[in-house]
């Protein structure tokens, strides 16, 4: 198995996999609370998900993964789809942040 050296300890690929559920968990809690997560929180949480998932795919223990075909090669392309559809999803949130960004302008 392919591992990745990381301040002293030794972390498997799976890893990776962990630490994007850590992100989700941090939304999950985020927005446990009985108030509602306003737009710009929400692009927030986005951005701050794509960068991690952004950086998992360039990242050499992910791509030994593919290359040495220990996990199914369109794993990368499933991956690649979390990113555009994403990346969808923040433009549709971005078009409300501006809007009510030019509303407060306006006032």
């Amino acid at each position: 198995m392919q591992r990745k050296e990381t301040g002293g300890e030794e972390v498997p690929p799976v890893s990776l996999g962990a630490k994007l559920n850590y992100q989700f968990i941090g939304i999950e809690q985020c927005n446990s609370s009985d108030k509602p997560m306003e737009p710009i929180e929400i692009l927030k949480q986005f951005n701050s998900c794509y960068v991690n998932i952004q950086a998992i795919t360039q990242d050499e223990n992910w791509l030994l993964l593919i290359a040495d075909k220990k996990i199914d090669p369109e794993a990368a392309t499933h991956l690649a789809d979390v990113l555009h559809y994403l990346g969808e999803a923040m433009g549709c949130v971005e078009e409300i942040v501006e809007v009510k960004f030019n509303q407060e302008l306006e006032v």
